[in-house]
């Protein structure tokens, strides 16, 4: 069959179509679709080498920041021991003990084995009563920038330090005599402010005192003394009130009078006794149990030399 010249000028405008269609979909679109990727990428790539940029920008004040906190962390750690055997802390205890400037001595002691315990920072809260004629007088008054900027550290501090930090420790368990109760207050004292000479300075070390519980023997015989006069003075004026209202009533008065007698002698003999008697050494001695905490931590290393060598990697 013959074709007519405009069915074959037809058919050759469709092939030409279905050319480049099939070119299109063949060749342009999956470039097209390669240059977005590439594209997309670029912008990718782009964006990392903004933060990368933006980083190392960061790169020397973050070295500062971390040279300032170990300058001003590592004097805290001065106060801490170092991590210590039972042998070292008790090296450590008999120091301490050769420094204390009272009149005490160490009955027992025992030595633990090393543990760890838990340290947190208390932040002292002012009460702060609200009420009607405090709310108007104050109204509209602005805290000053010193009060804001106090309030602001405060803040800071208590995010950081408010948690629990683990640290060592060693317990010492110590039994401590003296003559009187003021010296094992003096001792407590001496704890609390106890120094070691360290690079030139005195550092005070962070030992903590378990408790204090004493007693005061002065005071506990003389309450009673006056208790037992009470009692004494009340069974009198009872019995005389007895008798007032009751005079007809027979009154076994030999009981009494060998009561009264009885209480009289026995009074009597202790005080002979104690003339007589020699004074224990346990009237003398005031004694204090306590615990006292020994707490380490391990000091961090200077972070100079580190930073450099990894300037040196990076460079």
């Amino acid at each position: 069959m013959k074709l007519t010249k405009q069915e074959r000028i037809g058919i050759f405008i469709i092939a030409i179509i279905v050319i480049i269609a099939v070119g299109i979909f063949m060749f342009i679109v999956p470039k097209a679709e390669t240059i977005g990727q590439t594209n997309k990428s670029l912008d990718n790539k782009r964006a990392e080498l903004t933060a990368a940029v933006e980083k190392q920008a960061t790169k020397e004040p973050l070295k500062q920041q971390v040279l300032d906190a170990y300058d001003a962390g590592q004097n805290l750690a001065d106060m801490f021991f170092t991590d210590m055997t039972t042998y070292q802390a008790d090296m450590e205890f008999k120091k301490f003990v050769e420094q204390l400037d009272c009149n005490v001595f160490i009955d027992t002691y025992s030595i633990g084995e090393p543990g760890t315990s838990s340290l947190s920072t208390y932040f002292f809260t002012k009460s702060d009563v609200q009420y009607p004629l405090k709310i108007y007088a104050t109204q509209g008054v602005e805290e000053s920038e010193e009060q804001v900027a106090a309030a602001a550290r405060r803040d800071i501090l208590m995010n950081t330090l408010g948690s629990e930090q683990t640290v060592g420790s060693i317990a010492i368990n110590l039994t401590v005599c003296a003559i009187d109760n003021e010296e094992l207050l003096k001792f407590a004292d001496e704890v609390n402010n106890y120094e070691v000479e360290e690079a030139g300075g005195k550092t005070r070390k962070a030992i903590m005192i378990g408790g204090i519980s004493m007693e005061y023997k002065e005071v506990g015989e003389k309450y009673a003394k006056l208790i037992e006069d009470i009692e004494a003075e009340a069974e009198k004026a009872a019995q005389a009130e007895l008798k007032k209202n009751f005079p007809d009533a027979k009154w076994d008065t030999d009981n009494q009078n060998n009561n009264t007698d009885n209480n009289t002698t026995g009074g009597t003999d202790n005080e002979d006794e104690k003339e007589e008697g020699a004074v224990s050494v346990s009237d003398t001695i005031y004694e204090l149990s306590t615990t006292l905490t020994f707490y380490s931590v391990t000091r961090m290393q200077d972070p100079a030399a580190q930073l450099d060598a990894q300037d040196g990697t990076a460079s």
